[in-house]
């Protein structure tokens, strides 16, 4: 009997080890939840009066900061989904998503840094146009 258990436990460890090998594998690269918090809270940093939102004038101001003003307006006014003048959470919810979607080439729900580094590219491509 005691020999029977000691040949079954490699068999009964096969499950715990299967499961460990995705997890590790999924350690490459960053998921939709955490890239969507980095970048709400990347724009976020432009909400200078506290109230958890962005307005134009936050988002404008910020952008002219960072040497990046031309286009400012224009993008406060795609990312603005309700037309309320302030980026709310929701919307950089939204956004993020759609960038995630977008970068994620291989649809395996994580962004490798080829991933992300290929969208770069392009958007510095685009740039240059």
């Amino acid at each position: 009997m005691r020999r029977l258990a000691i040949l079954a436990l490699p068999v009964a460890l096969l499950p715990v080890a299967a499961l460990a090998a995705p997890a590790s594998a999924k350690a490459e690269g960053i998921g939709k939840v955490e890239f969507q918090t980095a970048l709400r809270s990347r724009m976020m940093r432009a909400d200078t009066d506290g109230d958890g939102r962005v307005s134009a004038v936050e988002w404008s101001a910020a952008a002219k900061a960072r040497g990046r003003g031309a286009m400012a307006d224009r993008a406060f006014a795609r990312m603005d989904a309700d037309g309320s003048g302030f980026l709310e959470a929701t919307e950089l919810d939204a956004l993020a998503t759609k960038r995630f979607d977008r970068q994620d080439a291989n649809h395996d729900g994580r962004l490798s840094a080829d991933e992300r580094k290929a969208m770069m590219d392009a958007m510095r491509e685009k740039a240059g146009d």
